[in-house]
């Protein structure tokens, strides 16, 4: 697969990540350790709903874990800084770009650095543009922060889903009062992966209109083969108007840790920030959370290319069992992430198709318009699983749906 190898320097002679993905998901353990995915519903309730995969960390992030637990103390890290680093470190290898690691701020996840960003960058009234359906919570932004909510929906057609460029050329001139531009890439819930041209042509869009683009980049690291993540602010003239966001959170599943980053590529821009939005008020990151991250970047390249490897098998499963079993199915095949976007609507499973899959199918997935203008009759599923549970999961939803 594209890159499999090129990550091997990061691990500093390691062998990976000391250990491979073990293709196993032990249900018991996960619902006594109080994981939200697997605690929401009672034993007999499969869960492939919320964007977290179940194979992770990584062994050599759970040494770390261990480390810090066994030290003498747990006060304030000074490795917090050391985040900036690790990642441009990553990034240089894995995507061919280097981020400046003097301009990265740490955050507690990738969603404070939206919320921040739109502080610090917007006032009250002005426009927030959101690419629906996308993440449910993009759709608070706006109405929590006292900003209007504008849409630029995407367009699905016999390719899959896209950004209609034109659509938002029309949005920006209409609207000038949009000042915000919420960009998910790779996007969530449709897996697209948006070309380097199209970026470029959103980077150019947002410039001309004196737009802020926030691009939530968490889902970079899952891009399966024919695919490639393209960085938002690697592209040109992209610097003195974008800010993205990452977190090592989804590719390892440390998102409970709280660690993630907003990047920027201009001094400038980064300057008006930290005075729009002082450091204290963020909060700071959590010790554990930095020490994951960090491992997981210096030390995760090969355990992730198996992780990729195994979650591109699981991708095509779910297409497949769809076309063969349930042709009536709508479902295009993922670029990215370990999502996948399910047209349910000629099943006629009222207006909340998810919660008929729990009662008809002992499966939770997400809930379809929750992701805002196109989601209706869809589901969200999650085959960031075993490959066992994700079979049991299929074979579920295909006799429900088969009756």
């Amino acid at each position: 697969m594209a890159g499999v190898r090129r990550g091997e320097s990061n691990d500093g002679g390691s062998g990976g990540a000391r250990g491979p993905v073990t293709d196993h998901v032990d249900e018991t353990a996960k619902r006594a350790g109080g994981n939200l995915k697997w605690g929401v519903d009672p034993p007999g309730v499969l869960p492939a709903w919320i964007a977290e995969h179940d194979l992770g960390p990584p062994p050599v992030v759970r040494d770390a874990l261990r480390r810090l637990a066994d030290l003498p103390d747990v006060g304030y890290s000074r490795r917090a800084a050391d985040l900036g680093g690790a990642f441009a470190d990553w990034c240089e290898v894995r995507h061919g770009w280097r981020p400046d690691p003097g301009l990265v701020v740490p955050t507690a996840d990738v969603l404070q650095g939206i919320w921040a960003v739109v502080a610090a960058f917007s006032e009250p009234g002005e426009g927030v543009i959101t690419t629906p359906p996308v993440y449910p919570y993009f759709h608070d932004v706006a109405p929590e922060m006292g900003r209007r909510s504008l849409e630029c929906p995407l367009r699905h057609d016999a390719g899959g889903w896209r950004l209609e460029l034109d659509d938002l050329a029309t949005l920006l001139e209409r609207e000038p009062g949009a000042r915000v531009l919420l960009l998910c890439s790779p996007h969530n819930p449709t897996g697209h992966l948006y070309s380097r041209a199209d970026l470029q042509a959103i980077v150019e869009l947002t410039h001309r209109h004196e737009v802020i683009l926030v691009s939530d980049e968490i889902h970079f690291d899952l891009v399966y083969p024919g695919g490639r993540h393209c960085p938002t602010l690697a592209l040109p003239d992209a610097a003195e108007h974008t800010v993205a966001l990452f977190s090592a959170g989804k590719a390892f599943a440390i998102s409970g840790l709280r660690a993630a980053i907003a990047v920027f590529a201009s001094r400038d821009l980064h300057h008006r920030f930290n005075k729009a939005m002082p450091p204290h008020l963020l909060g700071g990151v959590g010790r554990a959370g930095v020490e994951a991250a960090i491992t997981a970047w210096q030390h995760g390249a090969v355990w992730l290319d198996e992780l990729v490897a195994l979650f591109e098998r699981h991708r095509r499963m779910v297409v497949d069992v769809l076309a063969t079993e349930l042709p009536a199915a709508g479902c295009h095949l993922p670029a990215s992430t370990f999502l996948a976007w399910l047209d349910l609507s000629t099943f006629e499973l009222g207006p909340d198709p998810a919660a008929r899959l729990v009662e008809t199918a002992q499966v939770r997935t997400s809930e379809g318009h929750a992701f805002g203008t196109g989601g209706v009759g869809h589901v969200r599923l999650n085959f960031g699983t075993s490959t066992i549970v994700l079979q049991e999961i299929l074979d579920r939803i295909v006799k429900a749906l088969r009756s």
